[in-house]
């Protein structure tokens, strides 16, 4: 596997950028480096459209270069905040609350709408999260004290687990370890 340098990509897009897109003189070399910064940081790992244009500013790019280059990606697919989304909960949909997802995807910048749309399309199966993670306590089941309830709920709250997906799962839960 050919491990990609910045050069290379800059060779990779100069061939392939499209040939429609004028010259201009004010500041396109300038945007044509912001595209090339926005493919380097793209091929280690994904970004949301907020990460990178924070990413690019930082580089001190104006604000019509950033524009240019996140056009760019969009345009070859690079960049794509709902596929961004999905991978992210296909990753951490096992060991993430819906709500605890919410807020990390949001605090990457990924928009309201998205975020409904992938959550309604993929389901997170809040009540076999928590049966791991009570095991993983150690949770007595039925043998625990009220004490013990209060303390293992309140955790699970903490984590982002709704009050029902929690009530369930330690009613399954005792009842999965009573026998």
């Amino acid at each position: 596997m050919k491990v990609w340098r910045q050069e290379d990509w800059a060779d990779s897009l100069s061939a392939s950028e499209p040939t429609e897109e004028p010259i201009r003189a004010d500041g396109s070399e300038e945007a044509k480096k912001a595209r090339e910064k926005a493919v380097y940081y793209l091929q280690f790992s994904g970004k949301t459209e907020y990460e990178l244009r924070k990413k690019l500013a930082e580089q001190e790019f104006s604000p019509a270069s950033v524009d240019s280059a996140i056009e760019f990606v969009k345009k070859y697919r690079y960049l794509d905040d709902e596929d961004y989304a999905r991978r992210f909960v296909e990753r951490n949909g096992n060991k993430k609350s819906r709500k605890q997802m919410v807020y990390e995807l949001t605090q990457k910048g990924v928009a309201r709408d998205i975020l409904e749309t992938v959550l309604e399309d993929m389901e997170v199966d809040e009540e076999a999260q928590i049966l791991v993670l009570l095991a993983k306590k150690n949770y007595s089941g039925e043998d625990a004290t009220r004490e013990e309830k209060q303390k293992i709920s309140a955790y699970l709250a903490r984590k982002g687990f709704s009050y029902d997906a929690i009530s369930a799962a330690l009613i399954q839960y005792a009842r999965k370890n009573r026998n």
